[in-house]
């Protein structure tokens, strides 16, 4: 079973046998596994990049964790001891389900993150990487309750493919409540938290970062319209499902991930932050 959180609240990690410490460690270490850790990595740089994240709060208390390659019932996820603009691979805490850590600093798992993402990695075997966080705009969405509607092009992505998580009952702190956001999200690609803010859900990084990108844009978008005053008018359904079959063809992600990267590594040359 996995640790409690206990009312301080503190998070407590399992014990993990030497033996399988080392496979994991050697699975966490391939070529292929690097890369996916590069990727993870550089995703908090570019969600502060882009202005997602900003400021302490946003800064340290969103998660993204990854699936190893190999070992799917473990993962990467960012340490508290780091803001997103200053994550490297190095940083990153490797972890089981359970809450055995292979590698980093226990103390600085956020137990909110290890709740939330071992739940629904153990839930979703078709999810590799799941992004939660705190933006402005998707926390004043969320704020009320619906569900989004399509009304631009880029938010048609979402249509008919995110759930509404509306039982908040504090910060993530047992698996009572993560199992509850899981019942939620379904087999949905995203999920807005009422009160809380947001989650992306994906077969690799690209997916949910980018997915993390649109759902904030589109939260944007549809509180700017109805400040309008003025109801919006709605795309036709079929519309809105061609769309969001043409953008979720996996080389978009691909294509678009590249491109992020080579920005951000552009920017990090010239000093840029």
């Amino acid at each position: 079973m996995p640790p409690h959180a206990t009312s301080d609240p503190a998070w407590t990690p399992m014990p993990i046998d030497e033996g399988e410490r080392a496979r994991v460690a050697a699975l966490a270490s391939t070529p292929e596994a690097t890369e996916a850790k590069e990727d993870l990595a550089a995703a908090f740089r570019i969600l502060h990049r882009i202005g997602m994240v900003s400021g302490l709060y946003e800064g340290l208390y969103g998660h993204i964790t990854l699936r190893v390659p190999g070992a799917p019932d473990f993962f990467w996820v960012n340490s508290l001891a780091r803001r997103f603009n200053d994550t490297l691979p190095t940083d990153l805490i490797l972890l089981s389900s359970r809450g055995q850590v292979v590698e980093g600093e226990p103390r600085a798992v956020n137990f909110a993150a290890f709740f939330i993402h071992s739940a629904i990695h153990l839930a979703r075997k078709d999810v590799n990487c799941v992004a939660h966080t705190h933006p402005r705009a998707g926390c004043a969405f969320a704020a009320l309750g619906t569900q989004l509607q399509p009304i631009d092009q880029v938010g048609c992505v979402f249509f008919e493919d995110h759930a509404i998580h509306s039982d908040y009952s504090g910060v993530i702190a047992d698996d009572a409540q993560s199992a509850a956001i899981v019942r939620s999200l379904g087999s949905k690609r995203a999920a807005i938290l009422v009160n809380h803010g947001l989650i992306t859900t994906g077969e690799s990084v690209a997916h949910a970062v980018i997915d993390m990108y649109e759902l904030e844009r589109t939260c944007d978008i549809q509180l700017r319209a109805l400040a309008s005053g003025r109801p919006p008018l709605l795309i036709p359904e079929d519309a809105a499902r061609q769309v969001r079959a043409i953008r979720t063809d996996p080389r978009r992600y691909r294509h678009e991930w590249r491109l992020m990267r080579r920005e951000l590594a552009e920017a990090e040359r010239a000093g840029l932050r």
